[in-house]
């Protein structure tokens, strides 16, 4: 069979801040999963990755810490790409947009398109601050959505109708840095003529029936709704020059150069092997490429950068769009600004990363929302890496190794012995089935069946009581078919598995298809056998929770404006229903009334510390305007205030009887 040639990105992280774990799961380790699995295979793929190093992202965050733009990106960069490889992510190039090859790219792009008439000039008006003297671009501005009157939204996207929004189109907008209200002032940009793709994107896109609905839909959505053409350019100091005269102080917008950044990295391996034009076979000839994204990436990679390509000419466009959903944190949206955050690097200071990588794999918001928990952190890799997969693998070879450490001889074969043989010979077509389907968590899950079909064998068997050599032969490699098929999901321990077989090489030699052959031979003799994992004590995961969650009180308080508080509407609710939430231990279901027959769903994480009879008829202070989200398959219209009292919540509740639906001011 031909190899298959395949080009895997990632999306380019910004590199304002470090990574948290939903960024882990949203787009860096499926795709790590994807290509390990494709190189087992033995296809020609090629990963590619790197760091978004433009915008006003990058400006806001220099302006707040006082420094140069170039320094913040070059902090963050280290940061990022540090993390990427403790956790094992196995990129071909990572790469960084403020190269000087991405700046000829960007720049040939934007000409290129200016020549087949797709980019216009036009003079338009925009929020100009008078008190900083300068234009607001998206991020330095922010207002109340003109779509769905979400407050507080930033002039580029609209984090609750999801809508990409221009700053002149906020209503009652403000200036970030001062908070004082902008004018609208004339000024000169590009313009792409997105409009005009409609037609070929929408066929296009309808023709793609393997991606995934999320995707697929939004796009399809997004295009019966009207594309509008966009802006390309920015009134800002940091970014890529407009190659034109006249351009001065313009910049290329970052949504239009940063999947360009795809291309760019691409070239940038081919130049480190010394094949300058190896970059041609992924993106010229026949290749196909796939793009890991979160959702809010959507719009980008499935309408404006195939509308990129199809004006440039000569590229492939995107073969899939693999977007996950978003992860929460303890059943909330995770907050750099309330210090409601997990932070990648720090959750590998403590933990080994292939439990971090099979944890977030086994909770891969694939379809749905998904909510990190240290309590279910701790149970999963207790109960399940632990007690399947290291359990198997423990106990079999260390049995082989008290009889000598080498690999017995076969004998004859009895029904469970052939049982076995076939589950080897099937296991490889199994779990990489899913894997080729994009469904990681299934993949995840079929490994581990196979983990707990070895730990029932070695069960039923019994070899302690009987003179058993075919069982431990066997035993011996479901191992080795374990090693091999666990490497995309769990790199270190796999490799580390190949050396307790004693195996030559490296696990990732190996192919996928041979894990269903029987190659460990009889009288190979093991390495020296050690536990593949540890359990998590309750102290350990307690710690680190407190540690990482737990904001210090000699923080630096970030003050607010009277008019940010009232934004909050606050209001008396009374529990009028508690139940369990199906899909975490933690996590209550309750029905709150507010009045006038508004009841509301709210998820709240309080399981721990009052029973449901302590809760049912009590009034609560509920926040009534919050956004509702998806809480592990429940949605949450609204949240209870609860004062964090030594880790543990103490809600907050009317001292005197008070009527249902009454402001809190």
């Amino acid at each position: 069979m031909a190899k298959e040639r395949i080009l895997v990105t990632s999306a380019l992280p910004y590199a304002n801040g470090p990574l948290h774990v939903g960024h882990a799961i949203g787009a860096y380790i499926p795709a790590d999963v994807y290509v390990r699995y494709h190189r087992l295979k033995r296809n020609d793929v090629l990963f590619i990755c790197g760091t978004d190093e433009h915008g006003t992202p990058i400006t806001v965050t220099a302006e707040q810490e006082g420094i140069t733009p170039k320094r913040v990106v070059d902090k963050y960069y280290k940061i990022i790409a540090s993390a990427f490889s403790t956790l094992g992510i196995s990129f071909d190039n990572f790469s960084r947009t403020t190269r000087e090859l991405h700046y000829r790219n960007s720049q040939e792009f934007f000409l290129r398109i200016m020549e087949k008439g797709f980019i216009y000039k036009k003079r338009v008006e925009r929020p100009y601050c008078p008190r900083c003297e300068r234009f607001l671009p998206d991020r330095f501005v922010k207002g109340t959505c003109p779509y769905c009157n979400a407050e507080d939204q930033r002039g580029d996207q609209c984090e609750v109708c999801g809508k990409q929004l221009e700053p002149h189109e906020l209503k009652d907008s403000y200036c970030v840095i001062c908070h004082g209200k902008p004018e609208q002032k004339e000024t000169e940009h590009w313009f792409f003529r997105l409009n005009k793709f409609s037609d070929e994107l929408k066929k296009w896109i309808q023709g793609n029936r393997h991606w995934p609905d999320n995707a697929r839909n939004f796009a399809l959505g997004w295009i019966s709704e009207g594309l509008e053409d966009r802006a390309i350019t920015r009134d800002l100091g940091w970014g890529i020059p407009i190659p034109m005269k006249g351009a001065e102080g313009k910049v290329l917008y970052v949504w239009f150069d940063a999947p360009i950044g795809y291309i760019s990295s691409t070239q940038e391996w081919a130049e480190k092997v010394g094949k300058p034009d190896e970059w041609k076979k992924y993106w010229v000839e026949k290749c196909k490429i796939v793009h890991f994204i979160g959702k809010d990436n959507i719009p980008f990679h499935a309408i404006m950068w195939p509308a990129m390509l199809m004006a440039r000419s000569g590229f492939n466009l995107p073969w899939q769009i693999s977007s996950n959903e978003y992860l929460t944190l303890e059943g909330q949206k995770m907050s750099t600004s309330r210090g409601w955050v997990l932070w990648l690097h720090e959750l590998l200071k403590e933990f080994d990363p292939d439990l971090v990588r099979y944890y977030l794999l086994s909770i891969n918001p694939e379809r749905h929302d998904a909510d990190f928990s240290f309590k279910e952190f701790q149970h999963k890799i207790n109960n399940e890496l632990v007690a399947a997969l290291g359990n198997f693998v423990n106990r079999s070879l260390s049995f082989i190794e008290k009889q000598g450490s080498k690999i017995p001889e076969m004998k004859d074969f009895d029904e469970l012995d052939e049982q076995m043989l076939e589950f080897i010979r099937e296991s490889p077509s199994h779990v990489g089935g899913n894997i080729e389907k994009f469904k990681f968590l299934d993949a995840l899950k079929e490994l581990m069946r196979i983990a707990h079909f070895g730990n029932e064998y070695f069960q039923k068997k019994e070899p302690w009581k009987n003179e058993n050599s075919t069982t431990l032969y066997l035993c011996a490699n479901l191992t080795r078919t374990l090693a091999i098929l666990s490497a995309p999901f769990l790199p270190h321990s796999a490799e580390r598995l190949w050396r307790v077989l004693n195996l030559k090489g490296s696990v990732f030699d190996e192919t996928w298809d041979s894990a269903g052959e029987l190659d460990v031979k009889e009288k190979h003799k093991l390495g020296k056998v050690e536990l593949l994992y540890k359990k998590i004590e309750d102290d350990e995961i307690e710690r680190f929770e407190k540690k990482v969650l737990k904001t210090s009180e000699s923080e630096k308080m970030n003050h607010i404006e009277f008019s940010e508080f009232e934004k909050l509407d606050l209001r008396i609710g009374k529990i009028k229903e508690v139940r369990d939430h199906p899909k975490a231990n933690k996590l209550y279901l309750l029905k709150v009334d507010l009045g006038k027959g508004d009841v509301r769903q709210l998820v709240a994480g309080i399981k721990t510390v009052y029973k449901k009879e302590e809760l049912r008829g009590g009034h609560v202070v509920v926040v009534a305007n919050l956004k509702p989200i998806d809480v592990r398959g429940e949605k949450s219209e609204g949240m209870i205030l609860a004062a964090d009292v030594d880790g543990k919540p103490v809600l907050l509740m009317p001292d005197k009887k008070v009527k249902v639906g009454a402001r809190v001011k």
